[in-house]
């Protein structure tokens, strides 16, 4: 009975999403999408996680304004921070982490309100404007890498205005990297394997530390453990971010979420969703995911990979369809200020003031079974 009824299910979800695409438009959030939020839920899990439904204040356009004679600022890979520039990285890290969860949960900077718009964007709280019952949703389709560049994007900010230091970067954890080269002569950049969880979240007496995780992530220097073996098994190259052979991929107004993870970018599949489950915990389920500061730097390097997946060739460009360009969401900013961010605004690094370090990608793009790459 269960193997008939589940393709049918899956027939029937492909069917709905294909006879409302005629609708389509930029999914656009609003101070009415704010106003109609209601409880949703993840996989059968119920929350209730709504940002205030009265915006106070203007809404502000977000410009990207980088001052070209200033240096970017470099996010950089945790595994590879040492000595002084260490030290340094994690009294501020610590300092910001205070400052943030001291903040008032009425003040929309603060750690928990920080978790709870994750939830509203990711559990269906949301409604599409003008709909009773089509909700909003940015995971499993093609909002999910410019959605959480802007989330970590204005976390960060948030970070520096508590730190009263603009030069501030929340560096990454580099986990895609199980394998330390030897760079060639004259290369800059961090070579060190960076597949296991960064010491400076598992340590109890930190502001960035959550005990709510799977036992394997508090044991020192142990690997994450879904990785592929070869370079055409890697689920980041082939096929690509998205298909426009999978309607469920390209989240628009007038369609309803993703019914299954067949919309899903490989991407957000392999490695995101597994090294999700592999840490556990909070970070299981997009209701509570951001409670684990550790959420951060992996999200760090889930955009990292994406900027990397564009320079691989085989044709990997970013959609150029409008609907996903101008579709607009709401953030609160550093100074608590309503910001309206597209998409278009979120796909220049350059343009955002801030560039990743150079890594050693070539440890899965070329993976051939050697255990000791050189680094290009």
């Amino acid at each position: 009975m269960m193997s008939t009824v589940v393709p049918v299910l899956f027939i029937q979800c492909l069917l709905s999403i294909l006879l409302t695409t005629t609708l389509a438009a930029p999914i656009t959030i609003t101070r009415e999408t704010f106003r109609a939020c209601r409880p949703g839920s993840w996989a059968g899990i119920p929350s209730d996680c709504c940002p205030p439904k009265v915006i106070d204040g203007p809404i502000v356009d977000f410009r990207p304004k980088y001052d070209a004679s200033k240096p970017l600022r470099v996010r950089k890979a945790l595994q590879c921070l040492s000595g002084h520039e260490l030290q340094t990285y994690l009294r501020k890290l610590e300092k910001g982490y205070v400052l943030m969860r001291a903040l008032p949960d009425s003040d929309p900077r603060s750690f928990k309100r920080q978790n709870a718009i994750h939830c509203a964007y990711g559990t269906g709280s949301f409604l599409q404007d003008g709909s009773t019952n089509l909700t909003i949703d940015v995971h499993l389709n093609w909002l999910f890498l410019p959605w959480h560049r802007m989330f970590v994007y204005f976390h960060e900010r948030i970070l520096q205005k508590l730190l009263g230091d603009p030069e501030f970067s929340l560096h990454f954890w580099n986990f895609d990297n199980s394998v330390t080269a030897t760079p060639r002569h004259g290369s800059r950049g961090c070579y060190k394997a960076g597949h296991f969880v960064p010491p400076m979240y598992n340590d109890p007496s930190k502001a960035t530390f959550e005990a709510n995780r799977s036992f394997m992530t508090f044991e020192p220097n142990r690997p994450w453990t879904c990785r592929s073996t070869s370079r055409k098994e890697f689920h980041f190259q082939r096929p690509s971010l998205r298909s426009p052979t999978v309607p469920s991929r390209n989240k628009r107004a007038g369609t309803e979420k993703s019914c299954t993870a067949v919309g899903a970018g490989t991407i957000e599949l392999v490695p995101h969703n597994t090294l999700h489950a592999w840490i556990g915990g909070w970070m299981l389920q997009p209701i509570t995911a951001p409670i684990d500061p550790l959420f951060y730097p992996f999200h760090a390097n889930m955009e990292r990979l994406w900027s990397v997946w564009r320079k691989l060739g085989y044709g990997n460009d970013d959609p150029t369809d409008p609907d996903w360009l101008n579709a607009t969401f709401l953030f609160w900013d550093e100074n608590s200020v309503m910001r309206r961010v597209r998409v278009r605004d979120f796909l220049d690094l350059n343009a955002l003031g801030y560039r990743y370090e150079k890594v050693n990608d070539a440890s899965w793009i070329f993976f051939d079974n050697s255990t000791s790459p050189r680094a290009p």
